[in-house]
């Protein structure tokens, strides 16, 4: 199965036990798409520059716990075979919020 940007995944937690939600960053122009997804993790904590999910910010599906955050400073990279399930999909503008965000912390510094 292929994933859409902003689809909100299952994978092992890279920092604890267990399952964790991600956002899937990456687009169909990513090269490996569809074997390769880029992702920002999405948690319960609140932070700064963290873009905040509520239950009005997906099309469909929904997170256990609201409201969470998509930490866009946080990307990883997972394989196709290492995400468990899609649970939900965020709506057009948390993407493009989530992607604004990321590129102010990538872009080169002045």
């Amino acid at each position: 199965m292929v994933y859409a940007q902003g689809s909100i995944v299952l994978v092992e937690n890279p920092y604890a036990d267990g399952l964790r939600p991600v956002m899937i960053v990456s687009n169909a122009d990513r090269p490996y798409q569809g074997k390769q997804y880029t992702v920002a993790i999405v948690t319960s904590r609140e932070r700064d520059e963290a873009i905040r999910l509520d239950s009005d910010d997906f099309s469909e599906g929904s997170l256990n716990v609201l409201p969470s955050f998509v930490n866009p400073w946080s990307l990883h990279e997972f394989e196709a075979t290492e995400i468990n399930r899609r649970v939900a999909q965020a709506s057009n503008e948390v993407i493009h919020a989530v992607a604004e965000e990321i590129v102010q912390h990538t872009e080169p510094e002045s």
